[in-house]
């Protein structure tokens, strides 16, 4: 059973948490802020407790009523004339220490200071909770009146622009169709075998981990594709998809029928108002039953057109390709009788799809042109970001020079990555579009929720989890794009209890570098990593600091982690991976040693003692341990990037101007 808090119970008993407290401590009871947790019996030794001192309190005023009547008039008296004029004054709820400094007039370091006063650790940035303010604002002589915090979301600060076209300027253009469905059911495999590209094999655990567009050529007008991922955290993304989409393909597995996401994806669609066609998938395989699974699909008002209803669906094996053909006509068909038409000669607008850092590329972001016409050179806006379009290039690396409505291109000369989902629009002047991606800056810096917190270690914020002292989780996330970090915190603030709040301090695309580590250092935050890893700075100054840096390949295993977390049982995990890199420049030989690489640290740290493995043209010829360590003349125990130094390997002299040779150690994962 979940223990009470000392301010849940002094909220329940109309008095003040410090009050509360205290009298905990006085009974003995083992308590330290106004988090603390108390057991049934605890809570029930504090209510007595309370009670009789009431009691008490009651008989002492009705013995000495009569004798002090007139001394209390006269203190009355003397009291109102002391009094100060109390305020009422608005406060959110969940306001930070330097929010309430700007609505009281009274500086933050001070509020810290006085919080503390009443054992409350918080700093100017943290949110406090209703009782810490109005314990707080007492003190002040104000009396808060809580209003709730008017959640705003980003569409409602970056309006959309809308667009009216005259009728006789449009033209047919692609349809743009999202494939969509749960996951393992054949998404991707059917985009494979329609492309002719091998995707699945290169996904990390055979599951689509961020969205793609595609475009091939099929009827008149070609056909766009948007690849949605289909596991439940990345509901975000598939709603995405939705808005940007003409026709959805939900794909549903002969052999499985209807699943958690089968039905989200129906939502979305729904929600989306767009058409659906249906492709049964593996309907190649033995046990695969496509009758029951339309059955099934008339639950949920998705009623095919052989059973009467209005919704085609279509027989396919993603894996040998059949009913692929029918899939395309009946996409052209349906887009042939929606009339999907746009401007061509006009300035283009569309939509961010997905947002990445590439090396060599820069900041490259997949957009779907949905009016007018892109090209090389155009200066876009997109939410806060900036761009002069150096490059595009179709899913197939192509370079392309010109983009219509309808046609996905990943897109160069951002200068930061756009965010998924957000409208972009070319407009003729450089200066304009910069100014108008300056102030949408502006106007999303207001609404930034970062919180601040103190630095822990992991152990010691398992303990707190566990005795109830600590009531939120702080973390960082990074990841490789832009569509993850949105899937990534979705999930994670799903994991978030009535105990245990997830509080998202920074998500960001790109690896994890030092100002990261600083962040999570200041704010008691967890660092999780998505397809992204900390540079040899970062990941150096997170172990001398002590901060949490995780890395993960496959959401599911970010998520279940974290949910460790919340439950209080998350383990520091460690595994043996690369601490430094040493590059050969020379050889020599030393007494007592023998053959010593002259070498400079490119990357890391070498350690005297540990292990190490020698490469030769990428091919490992050695494995063993670091027999000396030198600088200059002196034995050392450690040396670190950038320096030079003398390294001798244990029973092995065949080294080589150009070698490379790894340094291993256990790192905390």
């Amino acid at each position: 059973m979940a223990k009470k808090r000392i301010h849940q119970l002094a909220k329940e008993l109309e008095v003040a948490s410090a009050d509360i407290l205290h009298k905990a401590q006085e009974l003995g009871i083992e308590v330290k802020t106004a988090s603390s947790g108390l057991t049934s019996e605890e809570e029930e030794l504090v209510k007595l407790s309370f009670e009789e001192q009431n009691n008490t309190d009651i008989d002492n005023n009705v013995e000495d009523e009569n004798d002090s009547t007139q001394e209390n008039i006269d203190e009355i008296k003397t009291e109102n004339n002391e009094e100060k004029e109390i305020n009422i004054v608005e406060i959110t709820e969940g306001s930070t220490p330097e929010e309430l400094s700007d609505l009281i007039d009274i500086d933050s370091t001070q509020i810290v200071s006085d919080l503390m006063s009443f054992g409350i650790m918080q700093s100017i940035t943290s949110k406090l909770n209703n009782d810490e303010i109005e314990k707080l604002l007492e003190k002040y002589n104000f009396i808060p009146e809580f209003i709730e915090k008017v959640e705003v979301t980003r569409s409602e600060i970056i309006n959309e622009v809308i667009f009216e076209d005259d009728a006789k300027n449009l033209k047919l253009r692609p349809p743009i169709i999202t494939v969509m469905g749960h996951v393992d059911h054949g998404k991707t495999s059917l985009l494979d075998f329609i492309r002719k590209e091998k995707v699945a094999e290169n996904e990390a655990g055979g599951i689509t981990q961020h969205v793609g567009a595609y475009k091939i050529e099929s009827g008149e007008q070609g056909i766009t594709f948007i690849d949605t991922p289909g596991h439940e955290a990345f509901t975000q993304m598939r709603a995405r998809g939705a808005n940007v989409t003409d026709i959805v393909v939900l794909v549903v597995a002969a052999d499985d029928g209807i699943m958690p996401q089968t039905i989200e994806a129906i939502n979305h669609a729904k929600s989306a108002q767009v058409p659906i066609v249906v492709a049964i998938n593996k309907c190649d395989l033995p046990e695969a039953n496509p009758t029951l699974v339309k059955a099934d699909l008339t639950k949920y008002e998705i009623i095919a057109e052989d059973l009467g209803g209005d919704i085609p669906i279509v027989e396919i094996s993603a894996l040998k390709g059949d009913g692929i053909d029918d899939l395309l006509e009946t996409l052209s068909l349906v887009a042939e009788i929606e009339e999907l038409k746009s401007v061509y000669e006009t300035d283009a607008s569309g939509y961010i799809i997905e947002s990445r850092m590439e090396v060599g590329k820069g900041n490259v972001a997949t957009v779907i042109v949905t009016r007018g016409t892109l090209n090389q050179g155009d200066f876009l806006y997109a939410g806060s970001s900036f761009c002069r379009v150096k490059s595009m290039f179709d899913h197939s690396n192509k370079v392309m020079k010109t983009a219509t409505p309808g046609t996905p291109v990943d897109i160069m000369g951002w200068d930061n990555s756009p965010t998924a989902g957000d409208q972009f629009i070319s407009i003729k002047s450089q200066k304009e579009a910069k100014a108008i991606a300056d102030k949408n800056k502006d106007l999303l810096k207001n609404y930034d929720d970062t919180v601040y917190s103190v630095e822990l270690r992991v152990d010691d914020m398992m303990k707190l989890l566990q005795e109830g002292e600590l009531t939120s989780i702080n973390i960082i996330i990074k990841a490789d794009t832009n569509g993850s970090v949105e899937a990534i915190k979705d999930g994670l603030l799903k994991l978030a209890t009535e105990e245990i709040d997830i509080q998202i301090i920074h998500a960001g695309v790109g690896g994890i570098v030092l100002s990261d580590v600083d962040l999570a250092s200041a704010t008691q935050s967890l660092i999780v990593g998505f397809n992204v890893r900390p540079d040899s700075q970062a990941r150096n100054m997170a172990q001398s600091k002590g901060i949490d840096v995780r890395t993960y390949k496959i959401i599911y295993e970010l998520l279940d982690d974290i949910n460790e977390a919340v439950k209080g049982q998350m383990t520091v995990k460690t595994e043996e991976a690369i601490i430094g890199i040493v590059e050969v420049k020379t050889t020599f030989r030393a007494p007592k040693i023998g053959v010593v690489a002259g070498s400079v640290v490119s990357e890391g740290k070498v350690v005297l003692d540990a292990k190490a493995r020698l490469l030769r043209d990428g091919v490992v010829i050695y494995e063993g341990n670091v027999a000396s360590l030198r600088r200059f003349k002196d034995n050392v125990e450690t040396v670190n990037e950038g320096l030079e130094c003398g390294v001798g390997l244990v029973d092995y002299k065949d080294i080589k101007d150009g070698d490379v040779i790894e340094i291993l150690g256990e790192v905390e994962v």
